[in-house]
């Protein structure tokens, strides 16, 4: 550790100290800006008018007198309607009405006055200005209308996202990540009400894709993503930031109360690659919930609840032919019937939403919020066709936080911004499946070769204990000070993950076949032979070498005295400290510049075993052969996360409808917990992992019968243990990004957009083994009380990945007419990488150690096409025709030498030892989805309807190839493995109450 956490509290105290008397800007998390100049029917400009800005939902009020170039700024406006008025002597007032603000969003509204004395004010309706002349970031709103209308599959906010430019859905080795611009899915950070939304383990969204969805959409006011340009007051990304902002009450009753039915008789057959088609199989799926706010105390206090309820059940018929006769039989003499038969799976999921707004006056308003989500997944983990109903687990997710935020105005030019967060997620994985015959003990995870891909028994990583905590403080002050809006904060992030992972501590099978395995069962000490031949004692005839039937055999140990429980219990403190200043400043009214620096920092957690009782600290500062021992005992934490950010926007014509953005920034991630568990855990020290196969009986000794692990007999040391270090110059990834881009209002509310965007990112954190024998195996020798103990593969965490990423984006926005609103956007890129490891510790990517240039190439996220768009059409008569499309181009695909798929990185070794480049082919995973809805309103009374629902999700049922085909399915990650076809057309029915 670089600081003790006393010296860091100390550090984050005394910067909040200095930052707090200078601190300035506008707010993009949950607010937005009204602004704009007051003038005459000259156009000269007029100083010292007074205008209010009231939020007609709430009537608070936000009085700003004009400065002398006549203009007006209103920040840290919370959403909604607004009404602008304003006044000055010798002139008639003026009001300016209709005006929708969303998050992000920089309004200018620019109000003329006219000379002499009139009684009645002057009001007029707004038009929203289509171009945001004065945003320097590239941004895209989802706003209510569309979150309220457009078909959604599970109603889950995320999935907006994909209708996004430059954002995709790629499929990584344990389930579908969310890429924004090429960058990988940890490198984005999601806020819910300008609070983080992100588990620190996984690195992804909080429940990643365990919960089917985590807020009621009808409680979502709106969603932004800044793809790039974000300013310095965003942090901790190196990717996509993603905003959502959750609704509040008003002085108005009012709510909504759905329900949404799915079943297998709405359903296609999902249709093959060949044309031919997939059986249907029973599902049904139920979706109710509701929202309601209003006034507590009008103009004062305010409340908003939502709830939403979701209860799934499928069951998935087998082919009765999918698994040998014979391996089910085995299981079944054991005490698993029916590994063949069908798999039933609930999705079962609970959110619930309360929030409180009070504004004790118009200088203050207060926000607290409470959520909760809940979800039950039996035989969630995996649907694989090929394994047994006993390879499976329960996927289980909780989570709640507590939240608040005070907004306060301090004189005429002053504002701060306070919120704070704690956050809870619990993520248990039990196992709910059979055990032997007789015992407590569940099946070992098993898997045969590559030929069968069977598995069965629990997954080697389950059961899993984890839960995480999250406290988070920022403060943001501005400063409004002639043309500039300054404005500077501080964040202060610590959470902590504990988690049991025992690995193999029940231990793993892989067998060479499906003889080898039933030969197995019936006598351990059955051996095949390098001749053909076969053994029933344990040992081959002279001449001959065993090659079976064990190929692999794994049982996770404790050392030291510890069981295998202590040893994979750990709890991973990180904490985030960050400063930064931004200036937005406005030299004339068609040019905007914004500039800024943000400094942050990754304060790492120590080993658990101290230096000097590691097993490997004999090594740390050697040399052998001219290779440095790459650790020293230590996760380093990077303090040194400088990122200056700057974006210029021009009006050229300055009448609005053109805007010319260009924006650069340096921008970091976190690095996410998991990466630094094997580190802990697995040092030599404290756990480890016992290697058997057939091939080494002789010296390694015998692997157990299937249904015993081996006595290991209070382990103190294992020979050759595989050891995780962390590279002692270990830095967090670092993104450099710049895009261009230009916006134009072509017709009346319509507007296109075109832009092209580059990001460059090194320092991506990747997995060698720099023992690999290729190196010279430096470090296999040298331990322990003879000297011949050593370290077997040194998994070495360090910072050598680099990817590049360009892109071209053109779309089109607004709305024709009254009825009509609309958003297409089609982005061509490119993204290549040398290491595309989200997170998996477990796996090295690369084909050999001593030619890693081979793996530079495209992308394991590189899809070249991809358009995203959607439509609203509200119609006479209370109908309403919405669609939504997005389409994916197929992912790279490794091949080896001949052309073949590789599945696996070893695979693309030459028979000459040269390395073929990787991705040089692609998959058959191209996506395309036609989602649509048609609904019709019907009128109950006075502010009282209920819409009629039909959704019509992937309309033309097109396939959707989920299989990760270079994913080798024995060794996978643990994630929740989706092979198979995407989900086929199916329909919804629904109703809604609006009142």
């Amino acid at each position: 550790m670089v600081f003790c956490f006393s010296k860091r509290l100390v550090v984050f105290v005394s910067a909040l100290l200095l930052a707090a008397p200078v601190v300035f800007g506008q707010s993009q998390a949950t607010t937005g800006v009204i602004e704009g100049r007051v003038t005459d029917e000259t156009g000269a400009v007029l100083p010292g008018a007074t205008v209010v800005l009231t939020n007609v939902n709430t009537n608070q009020e936000r009085t700003i007198t004009s400065d002398s170039s006549g203009r007006y700024r209103g920040v840290l406006l919370p959403l909604g309607k607004y009404r602008v008025a304003v006044s000055l002597q010798g002139f008639a007032s003026k009001a300016v009405e209709g005006i929708e603000l969303g998050v992000g969003q920089t309004l200018t509204i620019h109000i003329q006055l006219e000379r002499g004395a009139f009684e009645e004010e002057i009001v007029v309706q707004a038009e929203t200005p289509l171009v945001e002349t004065s945003r320097t970031d590239n941004s895209v709103r989802m706003g209510k209308e569309a979150m309220f209308g457009l078909p959604n599959n599970g109603r889950n906010f995320v999935k907006f996202m994909n209708l996004t430019p430059g954002v995709g859905i790629v499929q990584g080795p344990d389930a579908e990540e969310i890429t924004v611009n090429g960058q990988k899915g940890i490198q984005n950070n999601v806020m819910v009400d300008g609070a983080d939304f992100n588990n620190p383990f996984f690195g992804e969204q909080r429940g990643g894709q365990r919960p089917a969805f985590t807020f009621n959409l009808d409680a979502v006011q709106e969603m932004v993503v800044v793809a790039d340009g974000a300013p310095a007051e965003f942090g901790r990304a190196s990717a996509g930031f993603v905003t959502v902002v959750t609704k509040s009450g008003t002085n108005n009753f009012n709510g909504t109360v759905h329900m949404y039915y799915q079943d297998d008789n709405l359903k296609s057959e999902a249709k093959r690659q060949d044309g031919s088609t997939e059986p249907k199989y029973p599902s049904e799926r139920v979706q109710g919930g509701f929202t309601i706010g209003g006034p507590i105390v009008r103009d004062k206090l305010f409340f908003f609840a939502a709830l939403d309820v979701q209860r799934g059940e499928s069951t998935k018929q087998q082919d009765p032919d999918r698994i040998e006769q014979r391996v089910v039989d085995a299981y079944a003499a054991m005490g698993a019937p029916d590994e063949n038969g069908e798999i039933s799976r609930t999705d079962d999921n609970e959110v619930f939403l309360a929030k409180l707004d009070w504004q004790p006056s118009n200088n203050h308003l207060a926000t607290f919020r409470y959520t909760y989500t809940n979800t039950d997944q039996d035989n969630g983990t995996f649907d694989v066709d090929s394994w047994g109903r006993s390879a499976n687990a329960v996927e289980k997710d909780s989570s709640w936080s507590l939240g608040g935020s005070l907004v306060s105005t301090i004189g005429d030019n002053k504002l701060n911004e306070l919120r704070l967060q704690y956050a809870l997620e619990d993520r248990p994985r039990p196992y709910a499946g059979p055990t032997f015959t007789g015992t407590d003990r569940p099946f070992p995870d098993t898997a045969f070769d590559f030929l069968h891909s069977y598995r069965f028994g629990m997954p080697f990583f389950i059961p899993v204990v984890y839960d995480d905590t999250r406290v988070q403080f920022v403060d943001n002050f501005t400063w409004l000070t002639g043309n500039h809006t300054v404005k500077a904060g501080v964040e202060y992030n610590r959470t902590e993950a504990f988690q049991t992972f025992v690995g193999f501590g029940n231990a793993r099978f892989i067998f060479s076949g499906t003889d080898g395995f039933l030969n197995y069962i019936e006598n351990p000490n059955y051996l095949e032979c390098s001749d053909g031949s076969s053994s029933a004692v344990g040992q081959c005839p002279d001449g001959t070498s065993a090659t079976g039937p064990v190929i692999w055999f794994l049982q996770q140990t404790g050392l030291g005295g510890l069981s295998v429980e202590e040893a994979g219990t750990q709890t991973i403190e990180q904490e985030e400290v960050a400063l930064f200043i931004q200036d937005l400043w406005q030299p004339t009214p068609r040019l905007t510049f914004s500039y800024g620096l943000r400094w942050e920092s990754q304060y790492q957690p120590d080993l658990i075993t101290p230096i000097d009782e590691l097993f490997y600290e004999p090594f740390i500062g050697e040399t052998v052969n001219g290779q440095e021992f790459p650790g020293d005992g230590t996760i380093p934490s990077d303090t040194e996360m400088w990122q200056p950010r700057l974006g210029v926007s021009w009006d050229p014509k300055g009448d609005g409808k053109t805007v010319i953005r260009a924006n650069a920034g340096i921008y970091n991630a976190r690095v996410p917990g998991l990466y630094l568990a094997s580190a802990r855990s697995t040092d030599g020290s404290r756990g480890g992992g016992i290697y058997r196969d057939s091939t080494l009986i002789d010296i390694l000794g015998p692997t157990p019968p299937y249904d015993e692990l081996l006595d290991l007999g209070g382990t103190d040391e294992l020979f050759g243990p595989d050891v995780y270090v962390f590279d002692k110059n270990f830095r967090n990834p670092r993104t450099k990004s710049f895009a261009v881009s230009v916006e134009h209002q072509f017709v009346d509310r319509m507007a296109f957009v075109l832009k092209y965007n580059y990001a460059k990112t090194d320092r991506l954190t990747r997995y060698l083994n720099l023992n690999d024998p290729l190196l010279g195996a430096n470090w296999s020798t040298g331990l322990g009380a003879d000297g011949n103990n050593g370290i077997g593969t040194l998994w070495t965490a360090e910072s050598g990945g680099e990817s590049k990423y360009w892109g071209v984006t053109g779309g089109v926005k607004g709305s024709i007419g009254s009825r009509i609103n609309l958003q297409a956007y089609y982005t061509y890129g490119q993204d290549k990488s040398n290491d595309d490891n989200e997170r998996d510790p477990f796996t090295l990517r690369y084909a050999q150690i001593t030619d890693l240039d081979a793996e530079w190439g495209y992308s394991d996220r590189d899809q070249r096409h991809r358009l995203n768009l959607w439509f609203l059409w509200t119609g006479p008569k209370g109908w309403n025709l919405n669609f939504s499309y997005a389409y994916r181009s197929a992912q790279p695909l490794s091949l080896t030498e001949n052309g073949l798929p590789a599945a696996a990185p070893s695979d693309r070794v030459n028979a000459d030892g040269t390395v073929t480049q990787r991705n040089l082919g692609r998959k058959d995973n191209e996506f395309s989805s036609f989602d649509f809805r048609v609904s019709k309103l019907f009128n109950l009374g006075k502010d009282v309807q209920i819409e009629a629902i039909l959704d019509a999700f992937n309309l033309f049922n097109s396939t959707n190839e989920k299989k990760p085909q270079t994913t080798n399915l024995i060794f996978n990650f643990d994630g929740t493995i989706t092979t198979g076809l995407g989900d086929p057309r199916q329909f919804q029915i629904g109703a809604r109450l609006i009142f």
